[in-house]
């Protein structure tokens, strides 16, 4: 299919979330647990952060580090793409109580 082909790598460019979700089966791949698929983001900062907060579903005897966020139709941002990276939309929401635990 289209997804295997190098047309994505050639592109630079990443899959959309159906598509990934997609070819991770089609090849057999795990991918780290998806918490929320349909999770809509708002200004709340606090909110966010509180989401981040739970154990690891990897290993449940540990904090996880935090959440990604990332949109389902992969978009770059121009402005991002001169001062931060390639511009790829996806932020992490740092779980506090993995930083309090990890702290030295």
């Amino acid at each position: 299919t289209k997804l295997f082909s190098s047309n994505y790598i050639d592109k630079f460019k990443y899959l959309d979330f159906d598509d990934f979700w997609y070819t991770l089966k089609k090849l057999e791949l795990e991918a780290v647990p998806v918490l929320e698929a349909f999770y809509e983001l708002d200004d709340n900062i606090e909110q966010l952060t509180q989401k981040s907060v739970g154990k690891s579903l990897l290993n449940p005897k540990v904090w996880r580090e935090g959440i990604v966020i990332r949109p389902l139709l992969e978009q770059i941002d121009l402005e991002m793409s001169s001062e931060f990276s390639n511009g790829r939309v996806s932020f992490k929401a740092i779980n506090p109580e993995y930083l309090l635990k990890n702290e030295n």
